[in-house]
């Protein structure tokens, strides 16, 4: 995991579909320096319970597991919470071009870093109360491959 200095912390999380055809799934993470970093074809399920978090209004015909954990948030918080870290989307698969977030889980006195999908962990981070980062050299090379 990279250093915390090497980090952008996410302030604003967006999910949504994009409206015009070929609909794509993303999360837009809206960095303290007023930059973007972009997650594109996330899973759907995510994306609603992303905003389901954010707005409770939001309605879906039917639910995922995802919202079902949305219902439990506050004794999620209680029971794991503090046994979560931050979110740090901190890594770029050169073969594959799929960008992976770690973060660190406290078990019984030790501290374990797991690699997790980007989308899950915000979703996790959402839910838990924890910050997100994104490393600047992923959103440096996010900057130039758009250009």
């Amino acid at each position: 995991m990279q250093q915390k200095n090497d980090m952008v912390k996410v302030e604003r999380i967006e999910a949504f579909i994009t409206p015009t055809s070929p609909h794509t799934t993303v999360i837009v993470c809206h960095l303290e320096d007023g930059r973007q970093f972009y997650l594109y074809h996330v899973p759907l399920e995510i994306v609603v319970a992303i905003n389901r978090i954010q707005d409770e209004s939001y309605y879906m015909e039917r639910e995922s597991i995802f919202d079902i954990l949305s219902f439990f948030k506050e004794l999620l918080k209680d029971d794991i919470g503090s046994k979560i870290g931050d979110v740090y989307i901190d890594y770029l698969n050169p073969q594959t071009y799929l960008y992976s977030a770690s973060i660190e889980i406290k078990v019984n006195g030790a501290t374990i870093r797991k690699r997790m999908i980007p989308s899950h962990a915000i979703f996790l981070a959402l839910l838990m109360g924890k910050n997100v980062y994104v490393s600047e050299k992923l959103v440096q090379q996010q900057e130039e491959l758009s250009k």
